[in-house]
């Protein structure tokens, strides 16, 4: 078979998976609609790069979901944690300019372990009391659960031995990768929502947070301080 014929067969076997992918377009809309609501979501900011980086996060989202679709189940839940570690990397920058820039210019990177740290990451206490105070008894369970999903996208990440039994080495529809990757997107995102919304909701313009208030309202209504904040009902 020559090289032609070789790659023309594996992408006839990434379009009949796109196929049966897309017969489940519910979940498919879902994932779209929060990687466009985030990148309206980025309009709102006023520092260009933050704006800026809060966009590539929409991109990969949306990467993500593609390779998805083409059975790249991998490399799907390894773009899934970039746009998370992104995501979560933007809210640090835009506390900490100098590391920001150091990260533009190719000299940091995204330390994990400040994201999450107990006392100082930015889901903490201490952050949540700074920029919206009504979400601090909230933010504990935040930080476990982005703890909790980014373990299990490393697992694909780092090649445990397990995730090869799980994803196969030959290109073929697993429709138990699609379920867990529609799972930890709607977790991922849910968490991003959330902090972007502890970072910057009382900050941005009152007609920015009139336009996003319908779509958060329907995704963050079960956190009181938030659902009030929006105008919704109060407990």
């Amino acid at each position: 078979m020559n090289i032609v014929d070789y790659y023309s067969e594996i992408n006839n076997k990434s379009q009949d998976i796109f196929q049966k992918t897309i017969e489940d377009s519910s979940s498919l809309g879902e994932t779209h609609a929060i990687s466009a609501f985030i990148f309206e979501f980025s309009e709102c900011l006023f520092e260009i790069k933050e704006k800026d980086m809060l966009r590539m996060v929409a991109s990969q989202l949306e990467t993500a979901t593609l390779n998805l679709s083409l059975g790249l189940y991998r490399q799907a839940f390894s773009s899934l944690r970039l746009a998370f570690e992104m995501g979560l990397g933007l809210i640090f920058f835009s506390i900490h300019k100098l590391e920001h820039n150091e990260w533009l210019n190719g000299e940091n990177d995204i330390k994990w372990a400040k994201l999450i740290d107990e006392n100082n990451g930015i889901l903490s206490k201490r952050f949540a009391k700074a920029f919206f105070r009504e979400l601090s008894e909230d933010i504990e369970q935040y930080n476990n659960r982005a703890k909790k999903v980014y373990r299990e996208m490393s697992e694909y990440v780092h090649g445990n031995n397990e995730t090869w039994e799980k994803s196969g080495l030959i290109i073929e529809y697993n429709e138990n990768l699609q379920i867990r990757y529609f799972k930890l997107f709607k977790e991922v995102s849910s968490i991003l929502l959330f902090v972007l919304n502890c970072r910057y909701l009382k900050s941005l313009e009152s007609n920015d947070v009139e336009g996003l208030s319908e779509f958060l309202l329907e995704e963050l209504s079960h956190i009181a301080a938030i659902r009030e904040f929006l105008g919704g009902v109060k407990e």
